[in-house]
């Protein structure tokens, strides 16, 4: 027998060596920590090394106590509409579609037409622009049009200066 098969049967074999990164000064708001020496981990796989397993799922457990949690695919939610959300969208298979009562128009599930209704129904949702008055679905358009709006009207200035 050679050297190296005699240390391998005497010396039972050590797991790899695991890296872990420690955060000392935090630059986003959470890092994953330990609940019990509160030392910041950079990723979560790194933490739950740090923890073991009874650990990890007593942390689990803590975290996500006033959660929604669903059962078909282990996700948490922090809110009752992001469940019922991710319920709608996910997992109703019922209904194929969800109409709007007052135009017909068919969406993927109750949400969107919920939606649907504040903002072309209802227009709960709108927004004008400052300058011109023009309205528009949400506030995110605005930005935009503000850039056409603004050299439309400083041609328009132009025009008045040169009469």
């Amino acid at each position: 027998m050679s050297k190296q098969s005699l240390l391998e049967e005497s010396q039972p074999l050590l797991p790899p060596p695991h890296s872990l990164t420690i955060i000392l000064y935090p630059r986003k708001k959470k890092y994953p920590s330990c609940p019990t020496c509160k030392i910041n981990f950079l990723k979560e796989s790194e933490l739950k090394h740090h923890l073991g397993e009874d650990q990890w799922a007593k942390h689990i457990s803590n975290i996500h106590k006033n959660d929604y949690n669903c059962d078909e695919c282990c996700l948490f939610f922090e809110s009752e509409k992001g469940y019922m959300q991710h319920c709608g969208k996910v997992h109703e298979t019922k209904y194929k579609y969800s109409k709007c009562t007052l135009c017909k128009k068919k969406f993927k599930n109750r949400y969107a037409v919920k939606f649907h209704m504040k903002q072309v129904h209802q227009k709960t949702t709108r927004s004008q622009c400052p300058n011109c008055g023009k309205e528009f679905y949400n506030k995110y358009l605005i930005p935009h049009h503000l850039q056409k709006c603004n050299k439309i009207q400083k041609k328009d200035i132009e025009l008045s200066l040169e009469l």
